[in-house]
């Protein structure tokens, strides 16, 4: 009985191994995590560490001197150039792509003339972005500033980044969770295999958009309202050039049915209002025959290569 058990526990490990190496080959899911030692959170928000490296998303990450996603190691600006501040959350750091596929680092590689500061850290939010605000004072020429709007930046509340500075208070308060959230955290990072399954599962797209349309149908905007002023004036004061970007979810691009475009609608009208140079490009994601490839696997807004290339061409006549 035991020889059994063992042969069958072997033959179970062996089917699993090999369609855990299957989805990766295949590259039928996406991992998730973020390594240790590239994010600080000792400061009023959290920042990812100056000249720190590691891997994110399955991928290798590089940030500079200023704390910026960068192409590689050691990589600097020529202060002589015309330069762009560019805003945004996980979507535009880019989550899960390597730098040179990303729209800004596509932008970096077109336009060699001109410095792109990308600021965009994940888990940022209308807190973060206003709190940054006072970097675009630390660098020189400066004529143009992108923010990237997704739908959860009007999220004041705790981000997607695991901050440590409550992990004693959550330790007691949640210890029968610790064991299976760090298992769960474990293969998010490691297994293709668990992303595919729990992507399918779970459709995590659907879900992170019904909880947005839940939110922008029920709750004000006057917080984003107040960001956007301050980011106008802050542009005027400088005598910088503002355009905002919109960003699709997903799911929203699946049907392309304008009862999911609430978001778009509430958020256009409060730019509109403030007269604030935008562009929605949800209506360029849906023109796409599969917009589903526009992004990562089972992932509710997170561009892949092919989305950032979408974005970076719209874009590209802008700069």
């Amino acid at each position: 009985m035991k020889k059994v058990f063992i042969i069958n526990l072997g033959i179970v490990f062996f089917i699993l191994i090999s369609l855990e190496l299957l989805a990766n080959f295949l590259k039928l899911s996406d991992l998730r995590g973020i390594e240790k030692g590239l994010i600080d959170t000792n400061h009023a928000i959290h920042k990812t560490i100056p000249g720190s490296s590691g891997v994110q998303f399955g991928k290798r990450i590089f940030i500079d001197k200023y704390g910026f996603r960068s192409p590689r190691e050691n990589y600097d600006y020529n202060n002589s150039n015309d330069s762009v501040f560019i805003i945004g959350d996980s979507v535009t750091f880019g989550n899960g792509v390597d730098e040179d596929k990303i729209f800004v680092g596509r932008l970096r590689k077109e336009f060699k003339n001109i410095n792109f500061y990308n600021t965009a850290v994940p888990g940022y939010n209308l807190k973060h972005f206003k709190y940054n605000l006072k970097e675009i004072d630390n660098f020189k020429n400066i004529n143009k500033i992108f923010y990237f709007i997704t739908f959860n930046d009007v999220y004041g509340g705790k981000s997607i980044v695991q901050l440590n500075k409550n992990d004693s208070i959550k330790k007691n308060l949640l210890s029968l969770n610790i064991i299976p959230n760090k298992i769960n955290a474990f293969l998010r990072n490691k297994s293709y295999l668990y992303m595919l399954i729990l992507g399918i599962v779970t459709d995590p797209s659907k879900r992170y958009f019904q909880t947005i349309l839940n939110f922008y149908q029920n709750q004000n905007l006057d917080a984003f309202k107040d960001y956007l002023l301050v980011l106008k004036n802050k542009a005027l004061k400088n005598d910088i050039e503002l355009k905002i970007i919109i960003l699709p979810y997903e799911y929203q691009t699946r049907k392309c049915i304008e009862k999911n475009f609430i978001p778009q609608e509430k958020i256009a009208n409060i730019i509109s209002n403030l007269k604030i140079d935008f562009s929605d490009y949800t209506k360029e994601f849906c023109k796409i025959k599969k917009p589903k490839n526009l992004f990562l696997k089972f992932d509710p807004m997170h561009l892949s290569p092919q989305g950032h290339n979408l974005v970076f061409n719209l874009i590209r006549n802008k700069i």
